[in-house]
């Protein structure tokens, strides 16, 4: 039974982490066609900045949180305008340009912070219970965000203006821009966006696996998971396929071993790939 709990537990905290992650990546896919091999540095600089923003300047945690994820944004954007617009439609530039923008800050970091792992004060100290397994108020409030930014960005997608118009451009750019929506500013603020939500898992997940230069590559492997088995675009998919994948990593590291979660996803995007290449909720390609 307390496995049983384990697994619940752990397994939606870490399946809320996941979405989150993966619901930028596949955002960006979807709207702007592209797949962003900077996505995970995103997810590192969160993590950096909070950590320069609370134990080197001391900020408080909310200010310090904010700042972290605000700037990380501004890179998101930045990026997109001066380092994907010129060359957007040819995909194999933008994925040498993100990949080298993600070497790039996983080499910075080294620079300015050394090789070894930066620790994060936790925002909340100590445990709570639930159903007899003690989990740290840092990975509840860690779900809490997670959860949250989800369902928010899942709002803002289907009930806003903006949001609409962003799924404009993803279904047809060339209508979008028969009705007065601007592409090249709907791709900006969907870039921002999936920095954005990047860089709150890396601030909120800091404080339990450190800040490292190579945090990077982890999210970036997790998320492409993620698209694949969901779907590639479908943000509902990332959703469900997220959550799918905390639930079977903690389940073969609690009941098998702890040196085999990862496989967990490899085997997933095979079977996917091999059996439904268009993921759980992908739309058939005609």
């Amino acid at each position: 039974m307390t496995e049983v709990l384990n697994i619940a537990v752990l397994g939606t905290i870490w399946g809320a982490l996941y979405s989150l992650i993966a619901v930028g990546f596949t955002l960006i896919f979807g709207v702007a066609g592209i797949v962003n091999l900077a996505h995970g540095a995103f997810y590192m600089l969160g993590a950096y900045l909070s950590y320069a923003f609370m134990t080197v300047l001391r900020l408080p945690v909310v200010p310090a949180a904010l700042l972290a994820v605000s700037c990380t944004a501004v890179v998101g954007m930045l990026i997109d305008r001066f380092g994907i617009r010129p060359m957007r439609e040819r995909h194999v530039y933008v994925l040498i340009i993100t990949l080298a923008f993600a070497l790039f800050f996983q080499e910075l970091m080294y620079a300015l912070f050394g090789p070894h792992g930066k620790a994060v004060g936790s925002f909340i100290q100590g445990d709570m219970a639930i159903g007899g397994v003690y989990v740290s108020y840092q990975k509840v409030l860690c779900f809490g965000a997670s959860a949250s930014l989800v369902t928010l960005l899942w709002l803002f997608i289907k009930k806003t203006k903006t949001g609409k118009s962003i799924s404009a451009v993803a279904q047809n750019r060339q209508a979008a821009i028969y009705v007065g929506i601007q592409p090249e500013r709907v791709y900006l603020l969907t870039m921002g966006i999936s920095a954005a939500l990047a860089a709150v898992a890396g601030v909120f997940i800091a404080p339990v696996l450190e800040a490292v230069p190579t945090m990077w590559v982890f999210p970036l492997f997790k998320a492409f998971a993620v698209v694949i088995i969901g779907g590639l675009g479908s943000v509902e998919g990332a959703i469900i396929a997220g959550m799918l994948l905390g639930y079977s990593e903690t389940c073969v590291s609690i009941l098998i071993s702890a040196n085999y979660p990862d496989m967990v996803y490899l085997v997933a995007i095979i079977l996917v790939l091999l059996f439904r290449p268009r993921g759980l909720m992908g739309k058939r390609a005609h």
